[in-house]
Parts: C-alpha cells; sequence; structure tokens
C-alpha cells in the first residue's frame, strides 16, 4: 500500500520530470527554427541536441511514474530499478553525442568550416538556452537530492553538460558574427569561427567521463553492489543495541530511492522467544536511522557472547569463508593485546570483473566482523589456481641448488637441539621466487616454543647467507620417527 508521504514523492519527482519534458520541446523547436533561418550549422548541431534531451527527458517521465508503482507480486521489491535503467540508458545517450561532437568538430576543424553563420539572432538563441538549462538543472537536482531518484540525477547531469555545449555554441556564434562585424583580417578570422570547435572537443571530454561514472553506478545499482559506506554504517549502528552479541550476515540493494537490507544477529540462545524479537525490531530501528525509509529485515540466531570470546579466530575466519563459497589461505592471525588483526588470500575466478569479486569479499569481511568486531581484517586477492601450478627442482639450476643445500647444512650444524637435514626440496613460486622445504631430527624433547625459537634463528641464518630466498619450511620430527622410516639416518 501507497503511503501519502510516498505518494507526495513520486508527484514531486513525476513534475520535475514533466518540467522538464517541456523545457526540452521548447528549447528543441526554439533552436530548429533559429537555425533553419539563419543556417547556422552550430544552432542546428544544438537543437539535434536538444532533440536527444527530449528524448531523455520523456524516459525520466516514464522511468519515475513506473518506479512510483507499489510492488506486486512479479515485483516484490518494487520498480524501482527502471530508474537505473533509464540512467544507464541515458548515460549511454551521452556517450553517444560526445563522440558525434568529435566527429563533427574533426570535419570541421579539417574542412575549416564555420562552427555558426553570423547572426545575433542565434546569440539570442542560446543564451535564452542556457538561461533555461541552468534553471530545470537547479530543480531537477532538487528533487533527485530529497528523493534519492537515480533517474532525475542523470537528466539534470544530461541537462547541466547543455550548459556548457550551449555556452560553446553561444561563445562561437558571437565570435564568428564579432568577427564578421569587426571585419578581423583573415588568419584572425579562421582563429575566432574555429573557436567554439576546439572547445567542443574539450566540453566533450568533460561530458564522456561523468558518462561513463554515471554509467558506471547504474551497472552497480542493477547489479545490486553495496556500499561500503552504507554497510559499515549499518554494522555501526547495530553493534551499539545492547543484547546483540554478533552480525552473521549483511546484504544491501538497492531499488531506486529503497534500500533493502537483510541480516542475521546473534543473540544469547536461552533468551526468550519475545526478547529475540524486541532485539530484533531494536536492530531494525536502529538500521532506520542510519538509513531512512529503508526496508529492514533482521534473522535472530543463536550465539553466546562467551562462545564468541572463545572461539579459535582461525576456525572463524575459515568457517565464514565457507560459508560464502570462498577459497582461503595463508591465513594469519595477528594479535597485540585485545586487538586482533587477520590477513588473508582468496582465491576467485580469473575472469570474474573485479567489482563483482570486490563485493563478494566484502561480505565476507563485513560477516568476519561481525563475528569478531575488534577484528582487523586484511584481504588479498587471487585469481584461482595461481598457486596450484610450481615448478620444482628440475626449474633450479644444479649449481644454485647445491648451494643451497650447502648454506642450510652448515646453518643446521651450527644448532645443537637439530640435525641430520634430510628430504630436501628447492622450487620456485609464480611471483615470488627461491623456496624451499626440508626435514630436520629433534634432539632430545624440547618445548613447542623451543623448537619453534630454532626455525626462527635457522631461517634467519639460511636468509642471511641467501637473501634471494622467498619461503623456508622446516618440518621438525623426534629421532624415533627417523630411526623407525630410516635407521641409518641418511635419506636425503
Amino acid at each position: 500500500m501507497t503511503t501519502p508521504c510516498e505518494s507526495s514523492a513520486a508527484d514531486e519527482k513525476s513534475r520535475a520530470a514533466l518540467i522538464s519534458l517541456l523545457a526540452a520541446l521548447g528549447l528543441t523547436c526554439l533552436k530548429l527554427g533559429a537555425g533553419v533561418y539563419t543556417g547556422s550549422l552550430g544552432i542546428l548541431f544544438e537543437a539535434l541536441h536538444s532533440g536527444l534531451d527530449l528524448l531523455a527527458a520523456g524516459m525520466t517521465l516514464v522511468a519515475v511514474r513506473i518506479a512510483a508503482v507499489p510492488p506486486d507480486a512479479g515485483h516484490p521489491y518494487g520498480h524501482g530499478k527502471i530508474e537505473n535503467l533509464s540512467a544507464l540508458a541515458e548515460s549511454l545517450l551521452l556517450v553517444a553525442i560526445c563522440f558525434w561532437v568529435g566527429y563533427e568538430g574533426t570535419l570541421r576543424l579539417l574542412g575549416n568550416e564555420a562552427a555558426s553563420a553570423p547572426s545575433l539572432l542565434g546569440v539570442g538563441v542560446m543564451a535564452i538556452s542556457v538561461a533555461v538549462d541552468a534553471n530545470r538543472v537547479r530543480v531537477l537536482r532538487r528533487v533527485a537530492r530529497q528523493y534519492k531518484s537515480q533517474a532525475l540525477e542523470a537528466d539534470a547531469l544530461h541537462f547541466s553538460t547543455d550548459i556548457f555545449s550551449s555556452g560553446i555554441v553561444l561563445v562561437g556564434v558571437f565570435a564568428v558574427w564579432l568577427a564578421d562585424a569587426l571585419d578581423f583580417p583573415k588568419p584572425l578570422h579562421r582563429i575566432f569561427v574555429q573557436a567554439d570547435t576546439v572547445a567542443a572537443f574539450i566540453v566533450a571530454l568533460v561530458i564522456l567521463r561523468a558518462s561513463l561514472r554515471m554509467a558506471l553506478e547504474a551497472v552497480n545499482m542493477l547489479m545490486d553492489s553495496g556500499s561500503a559506506r552504507e554497510e559499515n554504517a549499518v554494522i555501526k549502528a547495530v553493534g551499539t543495541v545492547p543484547g546483540i552479541t554478533a552480525m552473521r550476515r549483511l546484504r544491501l540493494r538497492s531499488s531506486g530511492p529503497m534500500t533493502f537490507v537483510d541480516m542475521a544477529v546473534g543473540v544469547e540462545p536461552d533468551i526468550r522467544v519475545c526478547e529475540g524479537h524486541k532485539l530484533a525490531h531494536e536492530a531494525e530501528k536502529a538500521i532506520e536511522a542510519v538509513l531512512p525509509g529503508s526496508d529492514v529485515t533482521v534473522h535472530v540466531e543463536p550465539l553466546s557472547s562467551a562462545s564468541l570470546r572463545s572461539a579459535d579466530p582461525f576456525e572463524l575466519t575459515s568457517r565464514t569463508a565457507r560459508e560464502h563459497a570462498l577459497s582461503a589461505h595463508n591465513v594469519h592471525i595477528l594479535r597485540d593485546g585485545a586487538n586482533t588483526r587477520i590477513e588473508l588470500h582468496v582465491e576467485l575466478p580469473a575472469a570474474l570483473p573485479f567489482v563483482e569479486a570486490y563485493a563478494r569479499v566484502h561480505a565476507f569481511e563485513t560477516a568476519l566482523r561481525g563475528r569478531l568486531p575488534d577484528a582487523h581484517v586484511l584481504t588479498h586477492l587471487e585469481p584461482e589456481g595461481s598457486l596450484g601450478e610450481r615448478s620444482l627442482e628440475s626449474a633450479i639450476s644444479a649449481p644454485l641448488r647445491e648451494r643451497v643445500l650447502e648454506k642450510t647444512r652448515s646453518a643446521v650444524a651450527g644448532e645443537d637441539l637439530i640435525e641430520i637435514p634430510h628430504d630436501f626440496s628447492v622450487y620456485t613460486l609464480p611471483e615470488r621466487g627461491i623456496c624451499m622445504s626440508f626435514h630436520c631430527v629433534v634432539r632430545g624433547n624440547p618445548t613447542v616454543e623451543q623448537a619453534h625459537d630454532v626455525c626462527v634463528r635457522l631461517e634467519k641464518r639460511i636468509r642471511a647467507d641467501l637473501p634471494d630466498m622467498d619461503r623456508i619450511i622446516v618440518y621438525l620430527e623426534p629421532e624415533r620417527a627417523v630411526s623407525a622410516s630410516d635407521p641409518a639416518g641418511k635419506n636425503g
């Protein structure tokens, strides 16, 4: 059911689009008449431009009216996406105009033709055009910002470019008239009649950049790419609700001016159903405070704060990655007092567009921060299979391999707790360099901390002699394990 507020917003957006449409119609007729009367090529071009504006204004009017239709069985999220489609179409239309300006400008420069004929009537028509465009851009932008209408915003961008292009033609027509009226010398006259064409190239580049940015934004909206700023605002708002232990999942999508939020929150398992419902309602109010007018769905799951505090961050990271269908590796958990820093690598299809890859990884990071609110997550993206193939010892020259083994055996000899280095593997990894792994026998029965300290010292010694080494993996095993598999201890 449409509320009075929504009906008023739809009426104001439709009124703004209708005014823009009538203005485009009037300007098109005015420029066409003046162009035919004066024979000005520049004004005729502007008439064509305004005709395209007329088409864009009509598209916007239709879009905002369809977007105002309430949700139905076939469109449960409403019809707001039509505004994004309209914005994309208008942006592509602007791109086409930019290429047309470049083509026509090149012909005029090469042909040394005047962009417009000498005429004060043309100057007056273009001045009126600039004034009308400035007024309708002001109205469209005000309504677009008030009601978050991307279609009206695209319309305002479209017509703001008309101010530049009309201004350029105005300057060009005036320059040609001035050159003719003052009877400038031929070299100076040639410069004046081409000034508007050169300026049109500059304006076309500016319009092209803005159009491509608007098109990319429309595509992202159509593909439901969430806003990182809005997601962070939601996480922060829900985090202030007492009784919510974690945020398990968060998804945002936009449809026209509406934002739909779907999330799962954790609560203590032993609370009553009515208490869980109350917490979900509090979360919805917190979200609506940072995203006014949003449609929020909150799913409640049992998850005690005690279990989260005692949970292993590595296990939570791995589980969250699996839930988001991501392949994670090289997970590092770094702690500094109460702060936790999580660094990991994630593999995604090599041909996947970066925007989609970022959206998937960002959703994973958001879910992980919901489970570990104090964690700082850094994710490195890699194409799938980048570590699947490696070149083993055959890719390492024999002299280099022998040097690596010699330096490693020398480093091991300097440690009292380890001996008998064996099972060497020297290889290269793409984008990393020379890597090595080997086994060593541990003397006696040291603690884990002592064994780790030995490995750290060993790696430092090897890198001091072999600075080109990248990854070094030392596999430690007790004496009895070697004795059982290789009594002589001569393997490798």
